[in-house]
């Protein structure tokens, strides 16, 4: 069953907020109908609801909102009642309607602001891109125009429920004088403001500290802030994988790139030790689990071989010192990476998501120690850093990112780390 559920009256604004959750980590499905829920076997984290009550008869869409409520009250952790940004529709009859679905004691916290769509909420007035709301266009619109500006008295208009409001210098308060507001708050609907995110994070932090058993109603951020503060730690817990970065590249370049994410990351470096990978590999690789259990909380793990210039060492040098050729010192280097970055990928302790590889020989000399015949590629990240998933081997599917040495800025390698978070994990 899903963990939240929102409910919207049209099918766009339903689809608008699992988009948002989506964005944060949970997967999301919009049934085109409430009618739908009996027919759609859901294993979602998001389930979106259509009611299509936007236009309808006030009654109709109380009475179909508290139905669809009744069936859902009991079996998530999270319920959003999504509202038009603009305050279109059957507002407060849905509200109460959600109210009544479920048991006493609930409130309906509403935060009408969407900040990144030019919607905040001030002194209780929606302004729209610095425009009062009754000034826009959605005063005119054929089936539910709006004629006031003042978010309280719109609801108060279609609901039989007590509303109160907190202003926003309240919010910027704190989230912690704002849970006693809430907390203190005997109205079963609360109007709060918001100008920015920042607000809304605040109201949602403010919620779950208050210990009151809260519904959204909004167009999608605060149900996505409570459902990060709310849902975030637990859900991610066992899930949040490590991006594993493979540099067997020894480029002035690359380190400037290790340098840089370093700064902007908390990354978990470990510099490999070449004479240890070229003498006793596997008394360097049993040093890694206990490197990295005594540095915990690192998302990013950073495997390298130079991360200073005085670390790179003498090809020609080496191969005399060991009697063999330059080349067979070079493969002994890649394929003590690789064996090293297998060693990580198979310890269930370090979760890897993706692999980041960087230097053709090292990805060449991986894909053959795991096996795989190949890579599927997916999308060019940057020009010479491709986006792909491992085929065949012991990873089968794993996402992988490889990139030559001499590719990029300072900034490449924070970025394809980015377009992992953002074009990768967040699939997951």
């Amino acid at each position: 069953m899903p963990k939240i559920l929102v409910i919207a009256d049209d099918f766009t604004g339903a689809n608008a907020t699992g988009a948002l959750l989506k964005e944060s980590g949970f997967n999301s499905i919009s049934l085109l109908s409430y009618r739908s829920i009996a027919d759609c076997s859901i294993d979602k984290d998001v389930v979106c609801i259509n009611t299509d009550t936007r236009a309808q008869e006030p009654s109709y869409a109380y009475e179909t909102v508290k139905n669809v409520v009744n069936q859902f009250r009991e079996k998530v952790d999270l319920i959003s009642k999504r509202i038009d940004s603009t305050l279109r529709g059957n507002i407060g009859a849905e509200i109460d309607g959600v109210l009544d679905g479920l048991k006493q004691g609930y409130k309906a916290i509403v935060v009408v602001a969407y900040p990144s769509s030019g919607r905040i909420s001030v002194g209780g007035y929606l302004l729209v891109n610095s425009i009062p709301l009754q000034r826009t266009g959605v005063s005119k619109d054929p089936k539910t125009p709006v004629k006031s500006s003042k978010i309280i008295d719109i609801i108060k208009g279609q609901s039989n429920k007590n509303i109160g409001y907190i202003y926003l210098e309240d919010v910027m308060k704190g989230y912690v004088v704002l849970s006693e507001k809430i907390a203190n708050d005997l109205n079963e609907i609360i109007v709060i403001d918001a100008a920015t995110d920042e607000d809304i994070d605040t109201i949602a932090k403010a919620c779950i500290l208050s210990k009151i058993p809260i519904v959204c109603i909004d167009p999608g951020p605060f149900t996505t802030a409570m459902a990060k503060n709310l849902l975030g730690q637990n859900y991610n817990e066992g899930k949040e994988h490590k991006i594993l970065m493979i540099i067997g590249s020894t480029t002035d370049l690359t380190r400037k790139q290790i340098d840089y994410i370093s700064k902007q990351r908390n990354i978990l470096i470990w510099n490999v030790n070449i004479r240890n990978v070229i003498e006793n590999l596997s008394e360097e690789i049993t040093r890694i689990p206990y490197y990295i259990k005594n540095n915990k909380g690192n998302k990013y793990l950073c495997i390298t071989t130079s991360l200073k210039s005085e670390d790179v060492l003498d090809l020609k040098l080496l191969s005399k010192q060991y009697n063999v050729s330059p080349n067979t010192i070079s493969y002994k280097i890649s394929d003590g990476l690789s064996k090293i970055t297998k060693y990580i990928l198979q310890n269930p302790i370090f979760k890897v998501s993706s692999v980041y590889v960087s230097g053709g020989d090292i990805t060449q000399e991986f894909l053959k120690n795991i096996n795989a015949v190949g890579i599927e590629i997916i999308e060019q990240v940057i020009p010479l850093a491709v986006h792909g998933k491992i085929i065949g081997g012991e990873f089968n599917g794993l996402n992988i990112i490889t990139k030559g040495g001499l590719v990029g800025d300072e900034k490449t390698l924070d970025y394809i780390v980015s377009y992992i978070e953002k074009n990768i994990e967040r699939r997951n």
